[in-house]
């Protein structure tokens, strides 16, 4: 299936990418946001077969991955307030996203907290957010303490490489990507604390999440030992008591699912989008 390309200028002068498959109609776009240093090409199945099923699918490129790029990094740092003061809102406003009457915004990983705290603090009003294998990077949801020293400490390395180097070059190191320091900070607060504060942003996440009121449903991946069962139960624990909770029996694996066995998800999220009128 094709799919259309569509540039979208972000408040700040930086200029976005999104892919956009099928055309609005009666049934809720998808907003799909990826994970940290995939690209959006990534997801294409996924994509295709949502298109397939019926639903308009806008997949959007985050801010310096490769469709919308950003120079510098050092110069230019960005975090997660960017992405959903800045970005977000400019996606929504853009010319795939307005012809929407409904939207479920749909994020993985990463991608599935950006969509959580815009919900929550109202820079964009879905009708529904969905979280694909998202979790806390908290080391406290490690179970074991082997596990919970081995992450800690993982977390510690990338503080002090993102610190050393003005960036965090995960091109090299296997994991994120290449990613601005700002970003990084962002990440690596929730990773030590298992709470959000964003960098020049003084919105109390926390209370913003635990008040939200947009129907939810957070989606692990079972198997998924980069997000395991724990890590989504303590980002649930943070979120409303009536938020839904599912667990799919895709590919094992963080990643590998949104290219292996992509209807799984298509077909549980449908369901639930369907039973709410969406």
């Amino acid at each position: 299936m094709e799919f259309r390309v569509h540039p979208v200028p972000s408040t700040d002068g930086v200029t976005l990418t999104v892919e956009e498959y099928g055309a609005a109609g009666r049934a809720a776009s998808v907003v799909f946001l990826p994970a940290l240093g995939v690209p959006v090409a990534y997801y294409r199945p996924l994509f295709r077969a949502w298109a397939a099923a019926g639903r308009h699918v806008v997949g959007v490129e985050l801010r310096g991955m490769p469709q919308s790029p950003v120079a510098d990094l050092r110069r230019d740092s960005f975090g997660y307030a960017h992405l959903v003061r800045d970005d977000l809102p400019a996606v929504f406003t853009g010319s795939a996203v307005a012809g929407a009457e409904r939207i479920a915004l749909v994020g993985h990983s990463l991608g599935g907290q950006l969509a959580l705290l815009s919900g929550a603090a109202g820079t964009v009003r879905p009708d529904a957010v969905v979280t694909l294998g998202t979790g806390t990077s908290s080391p406290w949801a490690r179970r074991g303490r082997l596990a919970r020293a081995q992450r800690a400490a993982g977390v510690r390395f990338v503080g002090a490489v993102t610190c050393s180097l003005g960036y965090w070059p995960g091109h090299r190191l296997g994991f994120a990507g290449r990613q601005p320091r700002t970003l990084m900070a962002d990440w690596g607060y929730e990773a030590r604390h298992g709470r959000y504060r964003l960098r020049g942003d003084r919105t109390d996440y926390e209370a913003a999440l635990a008040a939200l009121a947009v129907p939810t449903l957070l989606v692990a991946i079972a198997g998924d030992r980069m997000i395991p069962p724990a890590a989504v139960d303590h980002l649930a624990g943070r979120l409303p008591s009536g938020v839904d909770r599912a667990t799919v029996d895709a590919v094992p694996d963080h990643f590998l699912w949104a290219r292996r066995s992509p209807g799984k998800v298509v077909d549980l999220v449908d369901g639930w989008l369907t039973a709410r009128g969406l």
